[in-house]
């Protein structure tokens, strides 16, 4: 198969998306894959059908990983990797992740904060959620994603003690 034809086929499953043709689309990534097992791209897009729309959690991780091999400059399988281990509660991995991951050009450092952010405040580390959300803050500039983002640091916030939140101030 071709680059060229490769992308078309690409292209086409991401308009069966668009469309809500989610099966159609799956099988395209799956046909376009089984010619083209290293094209990043589809792997990213059939991860991110697995995990939101069939809640197949082993066949999105195994996809989104691929995606991050074969397609490194592709910046949205590390956000689509991020949301999905919050999804499969993997917080130490995500955290994991998000370390190694932060200094790449590529990847979206508000998402990849934010879900670290998560990750803590699902272990329990208040304080390590809210230095990463207010990180996350820093590095958006969508107006919806900050008021969420905000939405979280006020959360986490009522979640701590008042010790907790003098150890704030005195940051």
């Amino acid at each position: 198969m071709s680059d060229n034809r490769a992308e078309n086929l690409f292209f086409e499953a991401d308009q069966l998306i668009e469309e809500n043709r989610i099966v159609d689309a799956k099988e395209m990534l799956i046909d376009l894959l089984a010619e083209y097992p290293d094209y990043g791209r589809a792997h990213n897009h059939l991860g991110w059908l697995y995990n939101l729309k069939f809640n197949n959690y082993p066949k999105a991780k195994k996809h989104l990983e691929l995606a991050i091999k074969f397609a490194p400059d592709y910046h949205a399988a590390y956000s689509n990797y991020s949301y999905l281990l919050i999804d499969m509660n993997l917080n130490d991995e995500m955290i994991t992740f998000g370390s190694k991951v932060l200094g790449s050009p590529v990847v979206d450092r508000s998402t990849i904060y934010n879900k670290m952010g998560q990750a803590y405040e699902l272990k329990g580390d208040v304080l390590n959620a809210y230095k990463h959300y207010k990180l996350a803050v820093k590095e958006t500039l969508n107006n919806k994603t900050l008021d969420t983002i905000y939405a979280s640091v006020n959360r986490v916030k009522g979640k701590m003690s008042l010790m907790q939140r003098l150890k704030l101030i005195n940051q």
